[in-house]
């Protein structure tokens, strides 16, 4: 993964079912108006009804658990169809 590129996603599809991954560098600002970095994975399941989001220490650490989340789906049945950056336009 390109360490300047900050978002990565991964759209998978099993029967008709279609489910992301997403792995997300950004930027916040807290209540104190405080600029905190933040690298997140987040996973829409269509069987889980809401979008998880997992923040992680680090970005290496949210790196493996995207591509271990990856790894599991594929396992479980699930074809990638999209694994990239996002397509804008």
């Amino acid at each position: 993964m390109n360490e300047k590129t900050s978002t990565y996603l991964t759209i998978m599809s099993k029967n008709s079912m279609f489910s992301f991954l997403g792995l997300l560098g950004l930027e916040m600002i807290d209540s104190d108006e405080e600029v905190k970095p933040v690298i997140a994975v987040i996973k829409l399941d269509p069987r889980e009804g809401q979008p998880i989001m997992r923040e992680y220490p680090t970005r290496n650490e949210a790196i493996r658990h995207y591509q271990e989340a990856i790894t599991t789906s594929i396992d479980r049945g699930w074809n990638i169809i999209y694994r990239g950056s996002p397509i804008w336009g």
